[in-house]
């Protein structure tokens, strides 16, 4: 089980992953930003037009002054703009990740190669090598997400420094209720993406195995090999065997991090919901904050802040705790592409064929 020190140590391939990304695309890269820290701000508009909304209707309700139809109906005017042009910047945001996407794949895949044509033979012949190039392969596919779980961290950082401020006019307590119903879902999310990788980490040789396996037993390359020495029931055996041993290991790991992390929901349904009685609460007796008298537009405004950060609050940290994992699977990445060919040609030294 590796340390927080550990753990730390593994995010510094990150940088260099946000540099590939950048120079893959220097456009898409900067529109993606650009985009993500507009829609960052949606979630405040469309709760506090809604507070607006509610505060109308209920002076209308009152008696205190007649309904203004304009007013409302420009408040909902504005929610609906807010709503559609959130969902306009969330689709455009996806299509250029997802265009971004398959050019840095495209590009890590052909540096793998040009990597891999620069190292001797007998490197390929080392397990450790062999096994940093396997997993290296697998990197090709996939890293672009880790891009997009910093970026969606970045965006809903300032999403939750919004709504947190307005929780702090109000009612500053509510934020330690935050603090309690999440954490110990981000320590024990973090503790399991250790143990989850560890276990690929420990395996990697039998799966590389199991790939061997697969490919002798169902390739044309070596069919009549296979059924001249009948080979068939042996193959399909050992392959059987690895793989319930990897299904049995990887099952274990995946009912023990489900129970916990169920248990440790729990408590984050139990933070809400207190937070909620004690706005109800407040907004029942007339309390009367910094910034104002306690409303039922209050309450719908400060229920849906708290409810939503507290879920930003949980979904930084669990993506953290992936941005962790992810980078660990980044450092076979960058080992292998650190990996220096033993035998180097001398300056000026003729080519061979």
């Amino acid at each position: 089980m590796p340390s927080w020190s550990d753990r730390l140590a593994a995010l510094k391939h990150v940088p260099p992953l946000l540099k590939m990304v950048y120079e893959t695309h220097r456009g898409y890269t900067v529109a993606i930003v650009g985009l993500r820290v507009v829609r960052a701000v949606v979630p405040l508009g469309l709760l506090w037009i809604g507070k607006l909304i509610i505060e109308g209707v209920e002076a209308s309700y009152r008696g205190a002054q007649p309904v203004d139809w304009p007013h409302l109906a420009l408040l909902v005017g504005i929610e609906l703009m807010i709503a559609v042009g959130g969902e306009g910047l969330a689709r455009a945001s996806s299509l250029l990740e997802s265009l971004l996407g398959d050019l840095f794949s495209n590009r890590v895949s052909v540096r793998l190669m040009e990597h891999a044509a620069r190292l001797d033979v007998a490197q390929f012949e080392d397990a450790e090598t062999y096994d940093h190039l396997e997993r290296a392969r697998r990197q090709t596919v996939g890293r672009i997400g880790l891009l997009a779980q910093l970026l969606g961290t970045v965006q809903d950082l300032i999403t939750l420094i919004s709504l947190t401020a307005a929780l702090i006019l109000y009612v500053p307590w509510l934020l330690l209720l935050l603090a309690i119903a999440v954490i110990p879902a981000f320590l024990g999310e973090t503790h399991f993406a250790a143990l989850g990788y560890s276990l690929l980490f420990q395996w990697t040789p039998e799966r590389r195995m199991l790939d061997y396996l697969r490919f002798t037993a169902a390739s044309d390359q070596s069919a009549k090999e296979v059924k001249l020495f009948g080979l068939s029931s042996y193959l399909i055996g050992r392959y059987r065997r690895l793989a319930d041993e990897f299904y049995e290991a990887n099952k274990r790991l995946s009912i023990k991090r489900a129970t916990v992390s169920t248990l440790l929901a729990l408590m984050g349904s139990l933070g809400y919901y207190s937070a909620y009685g004690v706005i109800i609460y407040l907004t029942v007796i007339g309390h009367r904050s910094p910034a104002g008298p306690f409303t039922i537009g209050v309450l719908t405004f400060l229920a849906g802040s708290f409810r939503q950060s507290r879920d930003l609050i949980q979904r930084v940290l669990l993506t953290l705790s992936s941005v962790y994992e992810e980078s660990l699977y980044l450092r076979d990445l960058f080992t292998f592409l650190g990996l220096e060919p033993r035998v180097v040609s001398r300056p000026g030294a003729r080519p061979v064929p």
